[in-house]
């Protein structure tokens, strides 16, 4: 699937919980206008899902992160075909290390918007593998991106022998990993407790308005 198309201006920020209202109004309004047409099209806007809404509202309101995902999705689908005739795996490798950056970033995105539309932070999860499927869904038309990691890649002449790895970079490298793992942990449970806080908060209020 693509990203969510453009709703009207007057419903694209509408949350799924008043949009049946909201567009009947708009359409209302239309027809009376005299823009039957328009009115029709509007009415037949089905209400989105929780999960559709916020994808939108991800592609709406931070649009250089979900673009950074496809300009290195984009990359990988061409590093891939390139490998496919023999090109490097170099290159697609390092194509597809910047694609894991991009989501990784596009996910504190997501965190950002739910948290800017109140939403509980449980949703992350959802709400990014669906940004990024349509995202890869799209970049994949036409290309053969999609292709599984373990694609058979055309025969090439190979070094006669490739050094070892540094064990201390492979090291290294494991601890960034687990390391960058355990901040967007920490950094969900802290959104999680902020938002646990809030309602105690409301609900206290309410207890002890003094």
């Amino acid at each position: 699937m693509d990203l969510p198309g453009e709703l009207p201006a007057e419903l694209a920020d509408v949350d799924p919980e008043r949009f049946v209202a909201a567009r009947d109004a708009l359409a209302k309004r239309l027809k009376a206008e005299g823009r039957v047409t328009e009115a029709a099209d509007v009415k037949k806007l089905r209400k989105p899902t929780v999960a559709q809404w916020a994808t939108a509202q991800v592609a709406r309101r931070e649009p250089g992160a979900v673009g950074d995902v496809r300009a290195a999705s984009e990359a990988v689908a061409s590093a891939q075909e390139a490998a496919v005739g023999g090109g490097s795996r170099e290159d697609l490798k390092a194509a597809m290390a910047a694609r894991r950056n991009s989501v990784r970033a596009l996910g504190k995105a997501v965190d950002r918007v739910l948290a800017d539309l109140g939403r509980p932070a449980g949703q992350r999860d959802e709400v990014l593998a669906a940004v990024d499927a349509a995202i890869t869904e799209s970049v994949a038309k036409g290309t053969t991106f999609g292709l599984p990691d373990d694609v058979t890649l055309a025969a090439r002449d190979e070094p006669a022998s490739e050094p070892e790895p540094d064990p201390r970079v492979v090291e290294a490298e494991a601890a960034l990993a687990a390391a960058e793992a355990d901040l967007e942990a920490a950094e969900r449970a802290l959104s999680e407790a902020r938002e646990r806080r809030d309602e105690a908060r409301r609900v206290l209020g309410a207890l002890d308005p003094h």
